[in-house]
């Protein structure tokens, strides 16, 4: 698309920063000239202007070594420049899920609590502890990465921060989110394009909730990639070699379309480059 004289900017719900966008896609094949967005960077501008309301929260992470304890030589981290300290339940201003393996109430690393949710997708006692706690003193929750589910290689599924987010908030919560669907993001993107005319875009992506949702949001068109968070509903195999198993389904496609009233724009079974 670059080479076709496109420009192509990447919307990302990954919680790190933006910068993190060359480092882990260039080896994919992405242009490391390439513009992008992440949850994790919107989320970082939101605490810098809020240093008052937002200094202090409790954590659910996948690396508070890496993320908070050395946030000063990473820049990818959503903590990186911040003043956020993490802190017991009783003394937090609010949550924060960047991840779905640690359960954080200091920045020491020997007292993190330990879950398995992003493999078996179960909320254990610690984890309910974090979110009913917060829910008591009624503080907000940040996720910066609304993903539900991820799918990894070899077909692989893994359960991500979005999924405790949307237990929050069924609980009573409040939850602020970073990144796709949310409109507001979207037009970050567009305005880095200098667009000025919608019909000219158009954004592709596997999540109907997420991708296909914020560009309903937005007013643009969108490309709905089946064989990906979506393929085994609708009976798609995206790594294999199988025609029959790259087909995507009429029935299956409209039945899934009509649960989530939801009408990308096109739809494709994978998406390769």
């Amino acid at each position: 698309m670059i080479q076709a004289g496109k420009q192509v900017i990447l919307l990302s719900n990954t919680s790190h920063r933006s910068c993190s966008l060359p480092i882990k896609l260039g080896p994919m094949g992405f242009s490391t000239s390439f513009q992008g967005v992440t949850g994790g960077e919107v989320c970082h501008t939101y605490l810098l202007e809020r240093p008052d309301t937002h200094a202090r929260c409790s954590l659910m992470t996948s690396d508070l070594d890496g993320k908070v304890t050395k946030r000063a030589s990473n820049p990818e981290s959503t903590f990186h420049g911040l003043g956020v300290e993490i802190v017991p339940l009783d003394k937090a201003q609010f949550l924060m899920v960047d991840g779905t393996q640690q359960i954080c109430y200091s920045d020491r690393v020997t007292e993190v609590l330990p879950t398995d949710y992003r493999h078996t997708g179960e909320v254990n006692d610690a984890m309910k502890e974090f979110l009913r706690g917060g829910l008591e003193r009624k503080l907000p929750l940040l996720c910066p990465n609304p993903d539900v589910l991820a799918v990894m290689a070899n077909d692989r599924f893994v359960h991500m921060g979005g999924g405790i987010a949307k237990l929050y908030e069924e609980m009573g919560g409040e939850v602020i989110y970073f990144g796709k669907p949310m409109k507001e993001h979207f037009e970050v993107c567009l305005r880095m394009a200098h667009v000025t005319d919608k019909s000219k875009v158009v954004h592709i992506g596997d999540s109907l909730h997420h991708d296909i949702q914020g560009a309903k949001n937005t007013g643009v068109d969108s490309i709905f990639i089946a064989g990906g968070v979506h393929a085994r509903e609708l009976s798609v195999n995206a790594w294999g070699t199988d025609e029959k198993q790259l087909r995507v389904k009429p029935d299956l496609l409209e039945n899934l379309l009509e649960r989530t009233q939801l009408d990308p724009t096109y739809t494709m079974t994978r998406y390769t480059w």
